[in-house]
């Protein structure tokens, strides 16, 4: 136990990976808490409070968010360098309780953009392992069915985050500082967690070589299927801008300020619903078409944000962003996992959250300057760009699939 466990690692019984993997899970829920009990009030502080400009906040997400997925590169490639990922999940939550102390005394946009990016990149450290150490936990179990309840218990915490930001806001009168003060509680919580209950299992060795040291030159026992998946994902993730664009767009129809983090919890409430579900059915579905139902609810979304002049319309997009999260989410994490060798699990994922951040980078600095320049809809109208372009390179890879299915 204690700070001792962190670099060991040993077989796990069945029970011991499931309890290892619950206590994962509980982790991401305090995680999730802890990140939403700022972020649900993040982008009115920077616009209302140090007035800033929609272009300003759309750069921070997008630097700050795509930090985060560069800081998972290093991460996962040095999990399985060291084959250990407990160490790097740790360091990654101590960043994670420390960053949230300069939300609480930042005074200027310069402040909160450091923290912000500190912040994201606490996530990025812990994140590549954390989704490697779910595949190694879950190679006895039911992998789609892992991450999905990892995933529905993340964005269960994202919906209590937000709701204890909403109480906070109406008890305290609006005092932010002392709202982002008090969400290092809960990831303080979740380091407790992984020090106490979270077991590290043995990587198992699957590679055809001799050598069990890792090398760059490894990457090129990464198969065709994750190369094209991340294809995908790329455009995916440039309509996958920052939740702050829906923020703004529900303001601008007349949702009220004090409400708008229940805004949130409604779509994570309806991510949470169906994430575990579509995890169950990863195992009897084809994952690739339960994906591309799900880059197609993301279309429908931006249509209607995009439609819509009033807060009933901006509720509907809402939920089905997350519906498109719950039906999305899991399901490509599934999808890597699957596709690569235990010993480049973390490096697979890292270079998928690498992809995936230069896309997000480009996603929001456009998505902010497409709201600025034709109002809180540019930046939907961009996203739906972007989706229609996903789902086609997806429908490609499903049909390239297919003749190679019939091969087999």
């Amino acid at each position: 136990m204690g700070f001792k466990s962190l670099f060991e690692s040993q077989d796990l019984t069945e029970s011991e990976s499931r309890r290892s993997l619950w206590a994962v899970s509980w982790m991401s829920f305090f995680w999730s808490t802890s990140s939403l009990m700022v972020f649900s009030l993040l982008p009115i502080f920077i616009i209302d409070v140090l007035g800033a400009s929609r272009a300003k906040l759309g750069l921070i997400e997008g630097v700050a968010v795509s930090l985060a997925f560069f800081s998972k590169v290093f991460s996962g490639v040095t999990s399985d360098i060291f084959k250990s990922r407990k160490p790097l999940i740790a360091v990654g939550s101590l960043l994670s309780i420390l960053v949230k102390f300069i939300f609480a005394v930042a005074s200027s946009v310069t402040w909160i953009f450091a923290a912000r990016s500190i912040d994201r990149l606490s996530k990025g450290i812990r994140s590549s392992p954390t989704d490697a150490l779910i595949a190694d936990i879950s190679q006895n179990l039911h992998r789609g069915q892992s991450y999905g309840l990892r995933q529905a218990l993340y964005t269960c915490g994202a919906v209590f985050g937000s709701i204890i930001a909403a109480i906070l806001v109406f008890k305290t009168d609006s005092n932010y500082r002392l709202i982002f003060s008090l969400s290092a509680i809960p990831a303080l919580i979740a380091l407790i967690l992984l020090l106490v209950f979270v077991k590290q299992p043995k990587i198992s060795h699957e590679l055809p070589k001799q050598s069990m040291k890792w090398q760059f030159s490894d990457v090129k026992y990464l198969p065709s299927s994750f190369w094209s998946l991340l294809i995908v994902a790329f455009a995916l993730m440039l309509a996958r801008f920052s939740e702050a664009f829906i923020n703004i767009r529900a303001k601008d129809v007349g949702w009220p300020v004090e409400y708008l983090p229940l805004l949130i919890v409604g779509m994570d409430l309806v991510h949470a619903a169906v994430v575990y579900p579509i995890g169950k059915m990863a195992g009897r579905h084809n994952l690739n078409q339960l994906l591309f139902r799900g880059v197609l609810v993301l279309v429908l979304t931006n249509i209607v944000f995009i439609m819509t002049h009033d807060i009933v319309g901006v509720a509907i997009a809402s939920m089905l962003t997350g519906l498109h999260m719950g039906m999305t989410q899991g399901i490509l994490s599934t999808l890597v996992a699957e596709s690569t060798p235990a010993e480049l699990r973390g490096t697979a994922f890292a270079i998928y959250y690498f992809s995936s951040g230069i896309a997000v980078l480009i996603g929001n600095s456009l998505a902010g300057h497409l709201s600025d320049i034709l109002g809180s809809t540019g930046c939907f109208v961009g996203g739906l760009c972007f989706t229609v372009i996903a789902s086609g390179l997806l429908f490609l890879r499903m049909a390239r699939t297919i003749p190679e299915a019939r091969l087999t």
